[in-house]
């Protein structure tokens, strides 16, 4: 019963293993991150996965307004980045099943069957063969000993998948960030389609407002024609307003994955809250960033990667030993001066240990070892800049949300600011105590304000996703 039990046991540590089913090593869904435990990084050990998910592509019904999260999942989905780093990753997962082959004997048979004709020549006479043959042989050969050929080789595929694991996370981040870029540029625009509409009505409250004196004799056709070209230049603003709507859209659907038409529409963000207050320093956001950052944890994966690729260099300079077995038949029927016939059949069998050893090989090893150790140098400076590179994006971001925040906040006070004084110069110019000038000017700052307004908003939240991205997580809600 024991024995079952052992047995049952080696099977299912069989099973798991990344020559039988690599797909296992790989991220399993398209649309979701490849979760690995924490010591991973480090130490490259591959985790058990999940069952694979079968993946379905979402789409974008037309008229249907969606939602920030709803998009994020269509992305993830659809997007055609995320769709190439996941076969890359299971790629590495194949190339690391297959790094495993060396460890297992390798069989084979062969066989050489036919007929052959064959002329002597005899003293006074030429003697022909005619032979009928078979040849039948199963071989094994198994590498017992070669010097860590096979454990650089398994340790590279292994971190070259880790890498492509983590690399396909960081697509997620990305496509995730991008498609929150695009959501708030979106919104912006059709906040300035509102505001367009908004100070289109101011202007022609105003030219009402130009009318009224101008039938009471109390204002110039000068300030009526005024009037009028702020009607046309707020009708203008209005016409590239909803280009930018057009604009947003194609932006989105190339976030999303799909194509422009249906257009995607969105429920907007006019009550959304601005995101918190940052409560930890840019030393914590960078020192987090340094610790989570998928690409940067692949760059170093891919350092270890190269360096078992200068210990597999090394050991090709030792011999290999192994052990070759074979056994096979040897069945023939031959004629030699008819009639005389003979028919047998032998077996042949060998247990041979082989010692293989290249003496010279025209310095190709060498050379081999010094290619080896320049891409090992390469990939430890590409890990250095990915990691200069890394606390720069975060010390950009964290400060620009910082500014965004500020700019944000002197917006609300400056659009308070404009529909108090628009109020006032439009009550004082029906009064006759204010001239057109200063009451198209006050229109005029109100609608930039406007402008200004839901631009700093998109800004501010736009910059929160970004110190979200640049710190290695998926989502800033």
């Amino acid at each position: 019963m024991i024995l079952v039990i052992t047995c049952l046991q080696g099977c299912a540590e069989f099973g798991d293993r990344p020559e039988f089913y690599p797909d296992k090593m790989a991220p399993q869904r398209i649309d979701r991150e490849w979760v690995a435990p924490s010591d991973t990084i480090n130490q490259s050990e591959i985790v058990r996965a999940a069952v694979q998910e079968p993946h379905v592509f979402a789409t974008v019904q037309r008229g249907h307004e969606y939602n920030l999260p709803a998009l994020i999942e269509i992305a993830l989905s659809n997007n055609p980045e995320t769709q190439r780093a996941w076969s890359a990753a299971r790629s590495a997962a194949a190339s690391f099943g297959a790094a495993q082959a060396p460890y297992y004997p390798q069989l084979g048979f062969s066989s050489d069957n036919g007929y052959q004709r064959t002329m002597f020549q005899l003293p006074g006479l030429v003697g022909t063969l005619k032979q009928w043959q078979a040849d039948p042989i199963v071989a094994m050969n198994w590498t017992l000993l070669d010097f860590d050929r096979r454990a650089s080789a398994s340790d590279s595929a292994r971190d070259q998948l880790v890498a492509a694991s983590l690399a396909f996370n960081r697509s997620i981040q990305t496509v995730v960030f991008n498609t929150e870029s695009a959501f708030y540029a979106l919104d912006a625009a059709d906040g300035a389609v509102i505001a367009a509409v908004q100070n289109l009505n101011l202007a022609q409250t105003d030219l009402d407002a130009v009318h009224q004196r101008v039938d009471l004799g109390l204002a110039t056709e000068p300030e009526l024609l005024l009037a009028k070209e702020g009607v046309a230049q707020s009708r203008y603003e209005l016409a590239n307003a909803q280009l930018m709507v057009r604009d947003g859209q194609a932006e989105m659907a190339v976030a999303l994955g799909i194509t422009a038409d249906p257009p995607v529409r969105i429920i907007g963000l006019e009550s959304e809250t601005p995101p918190p207050e940052l409560n930890r320093s840019v030393e914590a956001f960078i020192a987090e960033a340094r610790r989570e950052r998928p690409d940067l944890a692949a760059q170093a994966a891919n350092l270890r990667a190269s360096e078992a690729g200068v210990r597999r260099a090394c050991a090709q300079f030792f011999p290999v030993v192994e052990l070759s077995t074979s056994y096979g038949e040897n069945l023939w029927n031959f004629s030699f001066q008819v009639p005389r016939t003979v028919q047998t059949g032998q077996p042949q069998y060998a247990a041979l240990l082989m010692v293989k050893w290249d003496i010279f090989t025209g310095f190709a090893r060498l050379n081999d070892l010094r290619r080896a150790e320049s891409d090992r140098d390469v990939a430890r400076a590409e890990l250095t800049s990915a990691e200069i590179n890394t606390i720069a994006e975060m010390w950009r971001a964290y400060f620009e949300l910082d500014s965004s925040r500020s700019k944000y906040t002197f917006a609300q006070s400056l659009i308070a600011s404009s529909e108090e004084s628009y109020s006032a110069n439009l009550e004082t110019y029906r009064q006759g105590l204010s001239t057109i000038v200063e009451l198209l000017t006050a229109e005029r700052d109100l609608a930039n304000a406007r402008y200004t307004l839901i631009q700093s908003k998109a800004q501010l939240l736009t910059s929160y996703a970004a110190v979200v991205y640049a710190a290695g997580a998926v989502r800033s809600k």
